[in-house]
């Protein structure tokens, strides 16, 4: 079963059209100097040996390779080329018609012997522009065709200076039904192919009656002979308004296209007009030819190059294993640069492989207990593992030694794909490879050189989460101000019993000063009194301006604070303008400062109001009138007035001193009611409208944030709307959530209350229903506005209810507010949806699909080699069909992809350009011993069974399975032309 093209499919230079000496028409010189020029080729890997109607030149090249010759060539087809009967327009105007040339391609098994026999021998020709020849149908042999030449060259003046032979070869023709019924018998089957030469057929107007004609044609072939571009295009459904699905419902299955130098002297040999080269990727076989008609779109390409995209510093070549210690074999896995599929029996190695890969590359981080390396780690310390890749470079790794951190592969093991794909699963890992890919989109000028879409992201909206959290400040402030004012206004009430209190002891008071004994006491008294109120009052006033001036100290204290907090800002700033290339010069016009000088201003006031406390107070030496010490001296006189009861005096001093107190406490108060029932009941009201406009700021701030990342997802969200994703990715869709915590707020409310009592909503039940019928739907929808009204509407429920009522005797009505207004519960977050249900929602099969597509098809700026492990597990064989097939062969085109798989919708239909079968025998220890045999796919036929055998077998049962269950199913041999749609036929 081994290969000798182990690699797999790979693309080499084909050219399946060039004739031979023995053609009809050559300017060959003679077979010496045509094998010569053969010979000199290099670069081409398959010959196709073009003859007309015979296979004469063919026979004679495989003899000359018998003898050693034109071992330059891997493989040399025989093609017979024929001319039809049927007119078709040579020019898209129809007025030109032309006779089509159909070309059959012979597989090297048959030999010339069968070839003659069979086919050729069973033809008949027509006789071109002659439908009056009544000798029926003709033979093609070489006298039949001179003879018909005799008889055109007789009627026909253009063929007078041709050969008999040579002249009938020009007006031969054959009839296709024939030829395709001849090629029916069991020698022939799945050992020809049949192409059609046809140039600039998308240029062909198909409303023309003979439209059935070229259909049929089209139908009828397995591919085109054509080099035009344009063509080639339209033949996979790529041009103008013709589709793939359209032209496959047209004309059955998308047509590959070949070409060849169609050479017919050894100037022109293997050397095709404008360097259009073939290129087919596959083995050198004619089972590698055949599949291009499985894979038209990326099996065949015409051009100077091979289409080669992946970065060769990213392209594994191979990996060798060596002091196995009998577990492995010491050898070297040549490995494909599209996709491999690792396949085998449960146990045989798959994973192991995929693993050491891993390991080698710095990429093997799991922890998973039951992987391979996990199990086997211990028997298999020393083995070297050595990467190759397409630059030339080499990365070696010992088992047991550290792994680098290079990850220079994608790994994702099986057990990593289940577990973000679990039902319950929905954490930080899945999170952060969305953000990958998301942050893979971001075009490199927008990324702020940040190295992560954290980075980014935390950076382009850095600014509004710093506003965001003043807000939250803001309202928490705004809390405590009102609970302060509250407070206050709570104690008006005691305040003017106080009043009325101090108003009574005054009366009292009043009633208890002794009356005068004389008119010079009375006198006396009255002037005491006098003095004492003056005192009060003047005390009052120089508190007033003590207190001006400690409140002058503290706003030289927060304009001090204030500027080194202009100074740490300018600081940080200036550093950005430097980064910025601002020179300095211009850098201190961003120097916050204030317009003059602060100092001098508060310390004139302060000044003045000293000067006033001093005048107030008076010197100590002759202080002037009414200040304070001149008032103090005139009581003091004033009370050592000797008079005739001393006792009386004393209680007479004690009253008034009262009295004043009195005045002046009463005043204090009466001011702080007027404060209380004026501006703090005033500023009450505004409270609580700041409260509410912050708490909407807090929710038009997220908004904010909100359009900063979805300019962030904007580059995902055009691929996946983009007229050229395919209906998989329009299914999928980015979107930003306003996710809400409902149930962790109303569990941190609840421990507020006294769940004895009834709240407002009656019990918790209640209160959890109205958040969730009110506030929820309006938290959830982004809309400040909305939420503030659902809030207003859920607060006034809560205020027809005192909160004394129903909250702990231990929590304060402060405490109640700043849960009310908490904000933490929401935060903005994106999500993923598929078919418009959220990723967390789906079904862990349909998450399995959603991430692959991610790393398949939109995770497109890694280019490292992918190696997947069983993404297949959890999914049914439809979705693998519809879904992910497309997608691994998307992938391949740009990265490596190295598969593990047992289901042949991904080994198979994504058409992988090599197979490595791997087997585990048992040694006589009981060790494993693995062993790995790889090649292509087409690698293998019924005579010589290979890797495409051996596949049929893991994959599909056998070929009796395989069959049998095609019976059950009812569905029958397709036809033909219909077969090239169906890759299982490449089985």
């Amino acid at each position: 079963m081994n290969s000798p093209y182990p690699r797999g499919s790979v693309w080499r230079r084909w050219d399946l059209h060039v004739h031979t000496p023995e053609s009809f028409e050559n300017a060959f010189g003679g077979w010496d100097s045509y094998v010569a020029t053969l010979e000199a080729v290099k670069g081409v890997s398959v010959l196709g040996v073009t003859d007309y109607f015979f296979i004469d030149g063919y026979r004679k090249l495989l003899e000359l390779r018998k003898q050693g010759k034109l071992a330059n060539f891997d493989l040399v087809l025989p093609n017979i080329e024929l001319r039809l009967g049927t007119f078709v327009p040579k020019r898209g105007d129809g007025t030109q018609l032309r006779r089509l040339n159909f070309h059959v391609l012979f597989s090297d098994q048959l030999s010339p012997e069968i070839i003659q026999e069979q086919f050729i021998n069973d033809l008949h020709f027509q006789i071109d522009g002659h439908p009056e020849d009544n000798h029926g149908k003709r033979n093609v042999t070489k006298t039949a065709i001179e003879e018909a030449g005799r008889m055109v060259k007789g009627v026909q003046p253009a063929f007078k200076g041709d050969s008999d032979f040579v002249a009938g070869c020009k007006v031969v023709t054959f009839d296709l039904t024939e030829v395709r019924e001849t090629l029916k018998k069991g020698c022939f089957d799945g050992k020809y192919l049949l192409f059609l030469a046809a140039e600039n057929w998308d240029q062909i107007s198909w409303d023309g009656q003979d439209y059935l004609v070229r259909k049929n044609l089209l139908q009828d072939s397995h591919g085109l002979f054509c080099g035009q571009s344009k063509t080639v295009a339209w033949c996979l459904g790529r041009i103008g308004d013709m589709t793939a699905e359209k032209f496959v419902m047209e004309f059955g299955a998308l047509k590959p296209c070949v070409h060849g130098s169609d050479a017919h002297e050894n100037a022109k040999i293997c050397k095709p007009d404008d360097d259009k080269f073939c290129w087919i990727k596959a083995d050198p076989t004619f089972e590698g030819l055949k599949q291009i008609v499985y894979e038209p779109d990326s099996r065949v390409y015409i051009g100077p190059t091979p289409p080669l995209y992946h970065d060769e510093a990213r392209v594994l070549t191979s990996v060798t294993l060596s002091n196995g210690k009998g577990w492995f074999e010491d050898e070297e896995i040549p490995l494909n640069a599209g996709l491999v599929s690792i396949i085998g029996q449960k146990g045989s190695g798959k994973s192991a492989l995929a693993e050491l890969t891993a390991y080698a590359a710095g990429s093997w981080k799991t922890t998973e207990q039951g992987s391979f390396l996990k199990r086997a780690g211990n028997y298999i310390q020393d083995l070297v593992v050595t990467l190759k890749w397409a630059d030339g470079t080499e990365t070696l790794q010992r088992i047991g030694d550290e792994q680098s951190n290079e990850s220079k592969v994608r790994y994702l093991s099986q057990r990593f794909v289940e577990k973000l794909c679990a039902d319950d699963h929905i954490g930080t890992e899945l999170i952060q490879e969305i953000e990958n890919v998301i942050f893979a989109y971001t075009d490199p000028t927008e990324t702020l050189n940040s190295s992560s879409f954290e980075e980014l992201r935390a950076a382009r909206t850095e600014g509004i989460r710093e506003d965001r959290n003043v807000l939250r400040e803001d309202i928490v402030r705004l809390i405590r101000e009102e609970a302060a004012l509250r407070d206050s206004k709570a104690k008006l009430k005691e305040k003017k019993a106080r009043i009325k209190a101090l108003q009574d002891e005054l009366v009292g008071l009043q009633k208890q000063i002794p009356k005068p004994a004389t008119e010079q006491e009375k006198k006396l008294q009255a002037e005491l009194q006098k003095k004492r109120e003056l005192l009060s009052q003047v005390q009052q006033e120089v508190a007033g301006y003590k207190q001006k001036i400690q409140k002058i100290a503290d706003v030289k204290a927060r304009v001090a604070s204030f500027s080194n907090q202009m100074m740490r800002f300018y600081v940080e700033v200036e550093n950005h303008l430097k980064e910025f290339g601002v020179p300095e010069a211009a850098r201190a016009a961003f120097r916050p400062q204030f317009a003059g000088d602060t100092e001098e201003p508060l310390a004139k006031a302060a000044s003045d109001i000293e000067k006033a406390v001093v005048a107030k107070e008076g010197t100590v030496q002759k202080p002037a009138e009414g200040t304070l010490r001149a008032i103090e001296g005139e009581i003091k006189k004033l009370t050592e007035i000797d008079t005739a009861d001393k006792a009386r005096q004393k209680r007479i001093m004690e009253i008034q001193t009262r009295i004043a107190a009195i005045g002046v406490e009463v005043s204090r108060v009466s001011a702080e009611i007027a404060q209380i029932e004026g501006p703090e009941k005033e500023r009450i009201e505004h409270v609580a409208k700041e409260r509410l406009v912050c708490y909407g700021a807090y929710f038009e701030n997220l908004q904010r944030e909100q359009k900063t990342l979805e300019d962030l997802y904007k580059p995902v969200k055009r691929r996946l709307t983009e007229s050229d994703a395919s209906t998989t990715e329009q299914e999928l869709e980015f979107s930003i959530r306003w996710d809400v915590d409902v149930d962790t707020w109303l569990k941190r409310g609840a421990a507020l209350f006294d769940q004895r009592r009834a709240n407002p909503f009656g019990d918790m039940d209640g209160m959890a229903t109205a958040a969730r019928e009110i506030l929820v739907p309006a938290w959830t929808s982004g809309n400040p506005e909305a939420i503030k009204a659902a809030f207003s509407t859920f607060r006034e429920k809560f205020r027809s209810k005192h909160p004394r009522d129903f909250v702990r005797s231990d929590i304060s009505i402060q405490d109640v507010s700043e849960w009310l207004y908490e904000v933490d519960h929401i935060r903005l977050n994106y999500g993923l949806k598929y078919n418009k249900v959220d990723l967390e929602k789906l079904s862990p099969g349909t998450k399995g699909i959603v991430l692959l597509i991610l790393y398949l098809g939109m995770d497109t700026a890694d280019t490292r080699p992918l190696i997947v492990d069983q993404p297949d597990e959890n999914l049914d064989n439809e979705s693998i069909y519809d879904l992910l097939r497309e997608y691994f062969k998307l992938a391949k085109a740009r990265r490596q992809v190295i598969l593990i798989s047992h289901n042949p919708n991904l080994v198979v239909n994504a058409d992988s350009e090599q197979v490595i079968v791997a087997t585990n025998t048992r040694r006589a220890s009981g060790l494993p011993h693995i062993t790995y045999q790889m090649g292509s796919l087409e690698h293998g036929t019924a005579e010589a069974p290979g890797i495409r055998q051996r596949a049929c077998r893991i994959l599909e049962g056998g070929d009796v399975a395989f069959q049998t269950r095609e019976s059950r199913y009812a569905i029958g041999r397709k036809p033909l032309a219909a077969e090239a749609s169906n890759p299982s036929a490449g089985l």
